[in-house]
């Protein structure tokens, strides 16, 4: 896995991002609205070699894909008032088709060319970014490829005063060089069309980013009822969700890339993904950028309306972008392909590698070699499904911490460990006992006396001892430091008073993580203190707790609880700390990805299924698109925590990275479940109809809780506010 540029993209990058914040300044974009290109900026993408960029193929010297995307992403942090994708794009079609002979000189620089994003069709005229100011427009004409040369058009208003055409190519005269025909034709043209989609989704994530850090600065400047207005959490959370989205969005055109470069199956579908999430995402981004600027947001004096009104031309610019949802679901699940643009060597890798892809087949083959009957009956998605048999097998094959540190180094790198998790979801299995317990574990590892440590860990590598974590309480879930549950020492031990909520998998452990107060005097942070308590200690109660997801979780009431003082875990009120280092072992939403992605897997298995009249449920269009939303959901939420996983393995400490991966993985289980649920009733509401949409159906509940688990949504929107776009903090009012 790679996610980091390398030297020469570092290079592309900072040399576009100076010369576009230089040369696209607001006053310039403005100036250039009459004729929807600035000239300038123009002239001095042509010098640099931008626009014909890619109009040799990369294994020629030609630059990749990916680095049209890094000038997209830059063009569109600063809304640049010139057709720089269409003419990267067409440019590089024209070098693969072959250029007339009558352009050849002009093309070698870089022409002011352009694509007409729909086939021409005579008597009707089309929408053509950059049409009013091209040197030639290339189409597909029937059978025919060809480049329009010479054409006249008047630019057109339009919402963002781009250089915008509308014009029937059939009719418009010019000359007209035939580049290519038949199949040839269709495929160049095909892969035109993905490679602007691509490159359009990475302009778009760029701008709908700059919005929303425009926004964020001005929210820390204008204050409201005493308090800077981007400390209330009405404006700060959509903000939130809007980052997230466009970090996505980022992630995915990245991804698209790569799965071209790699030639992998899903590259057609990605890239198609890639520009309906950009163009979906980016609506919302700067609708909220421009909401936190109030009435001023829509004053034309405010740069920030300049972004709204681009961003609507280019996600509306190929048309209605919810189409390419069909294409999603075409390419998907009845095995339509397309024409693809050449990639290059982009540098950039979302897979797990062959290390870990062994490491998975290794675990799926542990688990079908052991899995008996009584094995199989055990299975469910709760710690219900914990069957201590198979988990001490687990533990004797050293398969059931693959997180957990031995010997001073990890057992397994981050990849390995993600590439098997996929695994237990598809099954409907849940490993969250197994998890709990490799937290506990790994913290008292780090922490505890050596003779604890030793006690616990030989009975947890062995199978013998599950552990669970005793942090929430009912009057402090998400703000952990709120703890009020009593720690008093006595001698050589301490006695324990308190009460702790959804202690899950309490009722099968055998030590308990727990977090207690045992000063009151300071700030709340500063008198805690951490143990590890044994859960067979008289005075321990469990009551179940039954929840929404067919889950059981318990409270845990300590009525005088001695524990010898050999259970504590650093020193006394040192517990922030030891809870600092018991982070290292949450991973955001890497553990609920799985669970999103098998709830699509079964949702398409059941839409596969006929009905008792012979229709599927796949073939209806509007079943269709909700599941390629979800798909392409499910593809954003991987990407999230895919990145995160790399910055936890390379040593990258990016804090809000995790929050959004958790938020976003976790709020669109719910989304999308709740959406193939909603289209599927009322039949959907009867459980036993179908195994597969049972599955999808309690994912849908299970995503409920997953929005909770961990901290809910909202504490880390205020997180992702906070720590990525540089709002003030929206959990104390800013102060």
């Amino acid at each position: 896995m790679q996610l980091a540029l390398n030297a020469d993209q570092t290079m592309l990058k900072d040399t576009v991002a100076r010369l576009f914040a230089d040369e696209a300044t607001p006053a310039r974009i403005r100036a250039a609205e009459e004729s929807g290109i600035d000239r300038d900026l123009w002239d001095k993408l042509v010098s640099l070699g931008i626009v014909a960029m890619r109009a040799t193929a990369p294994e020629d010297g030609g630059m990749t894909l990916f680095d049209a995307a890094l000038v997209a992403e830059e063009a569109g942090r600063n809304v640049a008032p010139v057709p720089v994708v269409e003419a990267i794009v067409a440019n590089a079609l024209l070098g693969r088709a072959g250029v007339p002979e009558a352009l050849q000189g002009a093309a070698a620089e870089g022409l002011l060319a352009t694509l007409a994003l729909q086939p021409v069709t005579p008597g009707r005229a089309q929408v053509i970014l950059g049409g009013s100011v091209a040197q030639v427009i290339v189409a597909l004409e029937g059978d025919e490829l060809v480049a329009y040369e010479g054409v006249k058009a008047p630019k057109l208003h339009n919402i963002a005063e781009a250089a915008v055409a509308r014009v029937d190519l059939s009719a418009a005269g010019g000359t007209r060089h035939v580049l290519a025909r038949g199949n040839a034709a269709s495929e160049l043209y095909a892969a035109a069309l993905e490679e602007w989609k691509v490159l359009s989704a990475a302009f778009l994530a760029g701008l709908g980013r700059r919005a929303l850090e425009l926004a964020a600065a001005y929210s820390c400047e204008r204050f409201a009822y005493g308090a800077p207005i981007g400390s209330f959490q009405g404006i700060a959370h959509p903000m939130a969700d809007a980052a997230t989205n466009m970090d996505g969005a980022k992630l995915m055109t990245w991804r698209a890339i790569a799965s071209i470069a790699a030639g992998q199956e899903r590259a057609g579908a990605r890239a198609a993904m890639a520009y309906w999430w950009a163009a979906h995402s980016v609506d919302q981004a700067v609708k909220h950028a421009l909401r936190t600027f109030g009435g001023y947001g829509l004053s034309l004096e405010y740069d920030i309306q300049l972004y709204f009104r681009r961003a609507k031309l280019v996600a509306l610019a190929s048309g209605d972008p919810n189409t390419q949802l069909d294409l999603i679901a075409a390419r998907l699940w009845d095995g339509e392909a397309t024409a693809l643009p050449p990639a290059g060597d982009v540098g950039i890798d979302f897979e797990w590698g062959e290390r870990a892809e062994a490491y998975a087949a290794q675990v799926r083959k542990f688990v079908e070699d052991n899995l008996t009957d009584d094995v199989r009956a055990k299975i469910h998605h709760s710690t219900a499904g914990h069957h201590a048999g198979f988990h001490k097998k687990m533990a004797e094959a050293g398969l059931a911490f693959p997180d957990l540190a031995l010997d001073g180094k990890p057992q397994l790198s981050r990849y390995e460990v993600m590439a098997a998790a996929p695994l237990w979801e598809e099954m409907g299995w849940n490993r969250t006992a197994a998890s709990i317990t490799e937290f506990v574990a790994g913290v008292t590892q780090i922490v505890a006396r050596p003779e604890v440590t030793d006690e616990i860990l030989t009975a947890v590598l062995a199978g013998d001892a599950l552990g669970c974590l005793g942090f929430s309480e009912p009057q402090s879930g998400s703000d952990i430091f709120g703890a009020r549950f009593s720690a008093v020492r006595d001698g050589d031990e301490w006695v324990l008073n308190g009460q702790k909520m959804f202690t899950t998998s309490g009722h099968q452990s055998q030590y308990i993580l727990l977090l207690t107060r045992t000063d009151s005097s300071g700030k709340k942070h500063e008198g805690l203190t951490m143990f590890v308590v044994p859960m067979n200690l008289p005075g321990i109660e469990l009551h179940p707790v039954h929840t929404l997801q067919d889950e059981k979780t318990n409270i845990t009431y300590f009525t005088d609880v001695r524990v010898p003082d050999r259970y504590r875990l650093g020193d006394v009120n040192d517990g922030a700390r030891v809870m600092t280092i018991g982070l290292k072992f949450e991973h955001g939403g890497s553990g609920y990805w799985a669970a999103q992605r098998a709830m699509v897997m079964r949702a398409v298995a059941w839409a596969r299924k006929p009905r008792a009249d012979g229709t599927r449920p796949i073939d209806d269009p509007n079943m269709r698109r909700i599941l390629a939303r979800a798909a392409t959901r499910d593809d954003v939420a991987s990407s999230l925590c895919r990145r995160q996983e790399w910055a936890t393995v390379e040593g990258f400490h990016e804090i809000a990275w995790g929050p959004m991966a958790k938020l976003f993985t976790t709020e669109s289980m719910y989304i999308d479940g709740s959406a193939i649920v909603e289209a599927a009733a009322p039949d959907s509401l009867v459980r036993g109809l179908d195994k597969d949409f049972d599955i999808v159906e309690v994912t849908m509940r299970r995503g409920m809780g997953m929005t909770v688990y961990g901290g809910t949504s909202e504490v880390h929107r205020s997180l992702i506010a906070e720590k990525s776009l540089g709002m003030p903090k929206s959990r104390t009012g800013g102060k």
